[in-house]
């Protein structure tokens, strides 16, 4: 990603980090919410194990100030 970062301008890149920031706090969201259903056996863990895999991959796209906790 930084070497696309450094085609984009500053309001562009601002925008790509908002746009990967918002899915990343969706996919927080749904992996909490998947969480909970695992708990009550409503679904797999391999849900929550796949979320987590996938807000690791987005985390690693954010530059560390944007990252998301959890």
């Amino acid at each position: 990603m930084r070497g696309m970062s450094k085609e984009r301008s500053d309001a562009e890149q601002k925008a790509v980090e908002r746009i990967l920031w918002a899915l990343g706090h969706r996919l927080v969201r749904l992996r909490d919410e998947a969480a909970m259903r695992t708990l009550r056996g409503e679904e797999s863990e391999g849900v929550e194990k796949g979320l987590a895999i996938a807000l690791r991959e987005l985390n690693d796209l954010l530059p560390r100030r944007r990252r998301l906790k959890g």
